[in-house]
């Protein structure tokens, strides 16, 4: 239920961290975190999360709205250079993603990657068995698909649906949003909402 992991030089978080289905409270303060998991939040049980003084941190997945977070000390303008990291940009804020991201999509895509559609199609299909993909072996597919298909990279925050290689981002800075006034005006850190296509991107809306 509880989870403490301050100080100790953390760079980043397990994705398996999201599913821990009674998790209430999540510390990881005082690291060196640069992002967090897309679906951290998703789960109803998860309601306190603090990353204080992560200076590299600078998006909160917007499953995290609403929750109770502690942020201050994030979003300081120092360079990430000891690891080469995916991100997107909007205005003068930089967004660093996770590494299992391998493309980042934009309003003008039309058609997701070969690999993407590959992985939902498969997941679609074997969605009643993962609760226990022992029945599935290496030789129907390789371990490595098989552990992306038991825990995607996220979950479409418009619409649930999983996503595996590519997320179309949308940044919703803290100072537009109800938020702002709990964190005396900072605005170094924003919301970042993954969406699984241009649909969903152009559709959600944070405050909806």
């Amino acid at each position: 239920q509880y989870l403490t992991a301050d100080r100790n030089r953390l760079r980043c978080v397990p994705r398996h961290l999201c599913q821990l289905p009674s998790l209430n409270e999540l510390s990881m303060a005082g690291n060196r975190l640069a992002f967090l998991p897309l679906d951290l939040g998703r789960s109803r049980e998860l309601q306190y999360v603090y990353v204080d003084n992560n200076i590299h941190l600078k998006g909160l997945p917007s499953y995290l709205y609403n929750k109770v977070i502690g942020c201050s000390g994030c979003g300081a303008p120092i360079q990430v250079s000891e690891v080469k990291l995916l991100s997107f940009s909007s205005g003068q804020l930089t967004v660093f993603l996770p590494a299992e991201v391998k493309a980042i999509g934009t309003e003008n895509d039309h058609v997701l990657p070969l690999q993407e559609l590959a992985m939902r199609s498969l997941h679609h299909t074997y969605h009643s068995f993962l609760k226990d993909l022992n029945f599935l072996s290496p030789i129907s597919l390789p371990r490595s698909l098989l552990e992306l298909l038991h825990c995607p990279l996220g979950h479409c925050h418009r619409c649930s649906e999983p996503m595996f290689t590519i997320v179309y981002p949308k940044l919703f800075p803290l100072r537009e949003t109800p938020m702002a006034g709990l964190h005396q005006g900072r605005t170094t850190v924003s919301f970042v909402a993954y969406c699984c296509s241009t649909q969903c991107l152009q559709t959600f809306d944070l405050l909806s």
